[in-house]
């Protein structure tokens, strides 16, 4: 079942503690400390280590955080806010969310000699800077029983075996960091190299075939082979280039006049695709079924009309999904990418 109690954790940075491989080389943990205004520090504790065989987890650091999660931060008071596990909210999904691109995470160890080489290393200068300037911080995550602080600040979903339980879509953990001298925010998101990276949409298992984080980014370590399951692969064959989501005109209207919402797909490949029964999901999850005239060749970039679901001018999601319900592609877009009437938002050039 999902974890009890998801939600977000707005208070200010107060100082950082983290357990070396001296101090518990099981399971240790980085604890930021924060104050919600109540006069209380209450501690956040980030895993840094996994108990399973892949002991690895990935860190994905985005120093000038961009998305439309961003614009929802400025209603959420101090203190703790449980979260309904739905899209068009604060609930963040790593894999729905379009928050990242998994093959560009660091797959770190947790503490080993040398520098700038794990999750230690990369991790604190950061969050002592977020201390020494008391930053603001969001923490994504469950508190724990006697709400003294928050755990399971990491990614949710694709766990298996014992830790399948908790599992879900809409739930995963993370941590944003508002850097107002620098008008900036960092986010900072944590995955467990033995996690999956396509889920079940209704209950965050992994999808059967799914690539695990290590085998996406360990392409220097050995990680264990499973010659009975055919991998869905991770070449992203189709791509969602740019996204027309402000049209000139009435939009989503039978006399509107301007151009109808767009979302150009390129062919990545060396052959022809039929996208028939390929989906186009907004960011409400509602989906646009391509039809079966659909093709792309190769090289090609097609513009889909996304018809009755419509593109959110206030920022928004959109994502690919293969006829299996697997996600190819995601993106995301702010409000000041929309203002415009007519332009083009461009997400990459190929």
């Amino acid at each position: 079942m999902p974890i009890d109690r998801y939600g977000i954790w707005c208070g200010q940075a107060v100082r950082v503690t983290a357990e070396t491989n001296a101090d518990d080389a099981e399971t240790p943990h980085i604890h930021l400390f924060y104050n919600d205004g109540g006069g209380k520090d209450f501690r956040a504790s980030i895993n840094v280590k996994s108990t399973a065989a892949i002991s690895e987890l990935a860190l994905y650091k985005d120093e000038h955080f961009s998305h439309p999660v961003l614009q929802l931060l400025p209603e959420v008071s101090p203190g703790f806010h449980q979260l309904p596990p739905k899209p068009n909210s604060l609930a963040i999904d790593y894999i729905r969310s379009n928050l990242l691109d998994f093959s560009e995470g660091l797959l770190l160890p947790h503490d080993i000699p040398g520098r700038e080489n794990d999750l230690l290393d990369l991790m604190l200068p950061t969050l002592r800077q977020a201390a020494e300037k008391k930053s603001k911080v969001f923490l994504f995550g469950e508190p724990y029983s006697g709400n003294d602080g928050i755990h399971d600040v990491h990614m949710n979903q694709g766990n298996a075996r014992s830790f399948e339980k908790y599992n879900g879509v809409w739930q995963d953990g993370g941590l944003i960091i508002e850097d107002t001298d620098n008008d900036r925010h960092i986010a900072i998101w944590l995955a467990f190299g033995s996690q999956a990276v396509h889920t079940d949409e209704k209950t965050g298992n992994a999808l059967p075939g799914s690539q695990l984080v290590a085998e996406l980014l360990g392409k220097d370590r050995p990680i264990p082979p499973r010659p009975d399951i055919e991998v869905i692969p991770e070449d992203l064959p189709v791509a969602i280039v740019s996204a027309l989501v402000n049209p000139i005109g009435g939009e989503n209207q039978d006399a509107h006049s301007g151009r109808p919402e767009l979302v150009y797909l390129l062919n990545r490949t060396t052959s022809g695709i039929s996208l028939a029964g390929w989906q186009l999901l907004n960011r409400n999850d509602d989906p646009r079924v391509l039809s079966s005239d659909v093709w792309l060749a190769p090289g090609d970039v097609r513009a889909v009309t996304m018809g009755d679901v419509p593109l959110s001018n206030s920022g928004g999601l959109i994502s690919l999904l293969d006829p299996d319900g697997t996600k190819v592609d995601g993106v995301s877009y702010t409000r000041d990418d929309a203002k415009n009437e007519g332009q083009i938002v461009l997400f990459r050039s190929g």
